[in-house]
This record gives structure tokens, sequence and C-alpha cells, in this order.
């Protein structure tokens, strides 16, 4: 199983959470920059896709899928719209997420399609001296 993860963010500090997250879980994650990439890299069966949905990555979307069906696809929106989410399952996307459901569970994302039946063990958080 392929363990990386293709990724197409738009918004550069999104971009760099998500490279942050990829490291700190040890995924390798390899960003493409313009939508029109998805399809070819789609190719070499990465574990998962990540796009950020705009209309301009719904057609490199659907090409991905129809030429790589078994690669999953998460799409975040940047901001709640149910036209584009509707649109972008249509186009073949897995999973439409909103960018703060994304964000929030990236770790876990990452782990679910590159490490499947591993848990993310939250870290302690260290206890506080009593006053």
């Amino acid at each position: 199983m392929n363990k990386t993860v293709i990724a197409h963010v738009e918004d550069l500090m999104f971009r760099a959470k998500v490279e942050a997250a990829g490291r700190n879980m040890n995924v390798a994650v390899r960003f493409v920059e313009k939508a029109g990439e998805i399809s070819r890299v789609a190719a070499d069966g990465p574990a998962a896709i990540f796009v950020e949905l705009t209309p301009s990555s719904l057609p490199a979307i659907t090409s991905a899928k129809k030429s790589s069906p078994g690669v999953p696809i998460v799409g975040f929106l940047a901001h709640v719209d149910k036209g584009l989410a509707e649109k972008a399952r249509k186009a073949g996307v897995d999973r439409v997420l909103s960018r703060a459901q994304f964000s929030e569970n990236l770790p876990e994302l990452l782990l679910e399609f590159t490490a499947p039946g591993i848990e993310r063990q939250p870290e302690a958080e260290p206890e506080l001296p009593e006053e």
C-alpha cells in the first residue's frame, strides 16, 4: 500500500498545516500546485487525495476518479457551500468536510488512509501543580 497522500491546497497557511500534520504523523504528503495535476499523480496510486474544493478543482477530481477509481478523495470547503459540496460529490469526492472538520480531524484522516486500523494516541496533557 502506498503511504503517500496527494494534496492540492491553494491557501498557503492551510497548506503549512497539512504539511506539519503529515510530518508529525510520519506520512509523506506530496503537494500538487495545479488542480490539473491531480489526475496525473493519482495514477501513482496514492493512499488518498486531499483537495481544497473550488469550482476549478472539480474537472480534475472527475478525471482523477475516472483514472484511479480506488483512490479515496477527501475534499474540504473554505466556507459552507452546499452547492459546491453537492457538485464535488457528483465529481467523485468520497468525503466532503468543512475546513474546520478537515483541520480538526487531519491526523486521524492521515492515519485512516496510510495506516488503517491504527488509532492515534492523543498526547497526555501535563498535570498542573496544585496551588
